[in-house]
């Protein structure tokens, strides 16, 4: 009698001999095949040094991007992940697979790499692989495991290409739009306007993350990340929003959730009011913690660079918090280099950078925290003996955001000053503030007028006046309470 085949649903079982290298074949082949009509060509490869991007961790794809997909990167062939992927779907496993692309043009050890229209700045290739697995567990459970995988990066390459594709025809639109614009240009392509144009393109190549799920929040991007290539090279991200710690998969992240214990920042708590507080971490003793928060803040601020990523070590990062049932919700930080670092003037300098980086998380801006940042930056200066000022050259925003500071900070203590005559130098040591930044802040306002070889600071209570009532006054409960400050500087300079 001939053996039935029988039927459930979709999957089908077949003779022990019968081959099914054909199966994973004709389930995507289709597709594959069919060319994908772009503007531009996608650079649709592994990150993976050496791979040519044949074969797929879900058995059936015949071909992946991410390092996620990689069968290389896993230390396993395509033939045993087909084989994986035949048992689970109730097909009897073959006697052998034949190489799914036996032409030695496809060799990993032969890849070329193409050239194309618009290349992207940051290529995310990396040679490591994933660590082996053979002597942690039994082989069950490694089997076991091997299927999670499967099952895990089943959507995720569908959903990476998707977003390659996406971001393709983005930089098209932006190359024809350079290039109608370098049609008439008399200067050639080193002009600004073409220089510019070929920066954004570049860009809308490299960023690849668009969403990044931080607690109840799903926050957008705007700038590249520095992620590794197995995280950057995702649409979504997952990142604990209690330890920063960045995961590649829903699944992940929920598990996390409910077995991380950490409820705020690794660090000191320096301040409490009410539900907002300070926390004190060493970039030396917590190096983890800062160098997420540091790989975090890339994809919001365009001159974070990586290194200082690398220098956490050197860094102190006072995180402000928002405290609720569940624990320390991070609303932004900021960041400066230690008093007794030698790369800084020493410690016998009066004047050094308080600030060398702030962030505010877009779900807590425009809200009065930035300011709240700025001023503990100078809290903590006057504490320390020091003359405080940001590290320069700051962006357009911080500038902004500097100047509503300081213009408030010098206006009210003029507005209460009842002296006859003023010192910018005891204006300084009495706000904190550089005097560079007094003199400029003071030219902006045109309080500060030129007479006989000497400066002269225009103390008009009217002027004064008009200028309060023009800005908005900042939030009291944004507003630094000394009293509510525990903290003890690690140096003070001489006076």
């Amino acid at each position: 009698m001939k053996q039935m085949n029988k039927v459930r649903g979709r999957r089908k079982v077949v003779k022990s001999g019968q081959k099914i290298i054909s199966w994973a074949r004709k389930q995507k082949q289709k597709n594959i095949s069919q060319p994908i009509n772009l503007p531009l060509r996608v650079p649709l490869t592994c990150p993976l040094i050496g791979c040519s991007g044949s074969g797929h961790v879900n058995g059936l794809d015949l071909s992946h991007v991410t390092l996620s997909g990689c069968p290389a990167y896993h230390n396993l062939p395509f033939e045993k992940w087909a084989e994986m992927r035949a048992r689970e779907d109730g097909l009897v496993c073959p006697v052998r697979l034949q190489a799914r692309n036996p032409s030695p043009s496809t060799s990993p050890c032969k890849t070329t790499k193409q050239s194309h229209p618009v290349e992207r700045v940051h290529q995310l290739h990396t040679v490591q692989h994933e660590p082996l697995l053979t002597h942690l567990a039994s082989p069950m459970e490694l089997y076991q495991f091997r299927c999670a995988q499967q099952r895990l990066v089943t959507e995720k390459e569908h959903e990476a290409k998707e977003h390659l594709i996406l971001c393709a025809r983005i930089g098209s639109a932006m190359a024809s739009k350079s290039d109608e614009l370098g049609l008439e240009d008399p200067h050639g392509p080193l002009h600004p306007t073409r220089s510019r144009a070929g920066e954004h393109i570049g860009n809308s190549l490299e960023q690849r993350i668009r969403t990044v799920v931080l607690g109840n929040w799903q926050v957008e991007p705007t700038y590249t990340s520095a992620y590794p290539p197995d995280i950057a090279c995702l649409p979504t991200i997952y990142v604990c929003e209690y330890c920063l710690t960045p995961m590649r998969f829903s699944v992940t992240y929920d598990r996390h959730q409910q077995q991380c214990t950490v409820s705020f920042p690794p660090g000191d708590e320096i301040y409490r009011k009410e539900n907002l507080s300070f926390f004190e971490v060493d970039g030396e003793r917590r190096p983890d913690y800062c160098r997420n928060l540091c790989l975090l803040t890339k994809l919001f601020l365009e001159h974070k660079t990586v290194h200082e990523v690398d220098k956490v070590p050197s860094f102190l990062f006072y995180i402000l918090t928002e405290s609720d049932a569940n624990g320390h919700h991070i609303i932004g930080y900021f960041s400066k280099q230690k008093p007794g670092d030698p790369h800084e003037t020493g410690l016998n300098s009066v004047l050094y950078n308080n600030l060398s980086c702030i962030l505010v998380l877009p779900q807590y801006q425009c809200s009065g925290y930035g300011r709240m940042l700025i001023e503990m930056s100078y809290v903590l200066s006057l504490l320390e003996n020091r003359i405080g000022t940001p590290e320069h050259p700051l962006s357009d925003l911080g500038l902004i955001l500097y100047r509503k500071y300081w213009k408030w900070e010098i206006l009210t203590y003029l507005q209460s000053y009842s002296g006859k005559t003023i010192n910018i130098r005891a204006l300084s040591e009495e706000l904190g503030i550089a005097i560079p930044d007094i003199v400029s802040t003071l030219l902006d306002m045109k309080m500060l007028i030129y007479f006989r070889t000497q400066y002269y600071i225009v103390n008009n209570k009217v002027d004064v006046q008009r200028l309060l009532n023009s800005m908005k006054a900042p939030d009291p409960a944004r507003r630094i309470d000394k009293s509510c400050l525990h903290w003890t500087p690690h140096s003070v300079a001489p006076k």
